[in-house]
């Protein structure tokens, strides 16, 4: 019988542990002068404190998706078309490597609106900033099998 006055307890526990959030990871990559990138987890503080916030991240983990989903790179542009800020890449899981390398190459000041687009496909979002300036989201496409087949419905 003392084993299970503490089956409340222990199950509490797990509970909890399980309810537990993981650190926010989101961070600057810095390449040098005028060049690297941010890498932020929706919903992050620094998502927010950069202004990106309304970006356009669908979850992977979200039933309606089935393991679908798209992250988000962010970029500003001056009124002369060129990067004006550091890239933001919001990420639900891991960066993509190539995405990363794309990333990398770009110079902060010298990088163009158009030698971002052959780099990535045309933004699906644009907003003209107070400056005059030009914020574009750029969506990647992300597949997550294991949410795929954790999915009600789905086939195991």
């Amino acid at each position: 019988m003392k084993t299970l006055s503490f089956l409340p307890a222990l199950v509490l526990a797990g509970f909890l542990a399980a309810c537990a959030t993981q650190p926010d990871t989101s961070h600057f990559v810095s390449l040098g002068s005028h060049r690297g990138y941010y890498i932020i987890e929706p919903g992050s503080p620094l998502q927010k404190k950069l202004g990106y916030d309304q970006a356009p991240v669908s979850d992977t983990a979200d039933p309606l998706h089935r393991g679908y989903g798209n992250d988000v790179i962010a970029f500003r542009f001056n009124r002369a078309g060129r990067l004006a800020a550091p890239p933001a890449y919001i990420v639900q899981v891991k960066p993509d490597p190539q995405t990363a390398r794309s990333l990398a190459s770009l110079v902060q000041g010298v990088s163009t609106r158009d030698q971002i687009e052959r780099l990535f496909p045309p933004g699906n979002r644009r907003f003209i900033q107070p400056d005059g300036g030009l914020l574009v989201y750029h969506d990647v496409a992300v597949h997550d099998a294991l949410e795929q087949l954790t999915q009600p419905g789905s086939a195991r």
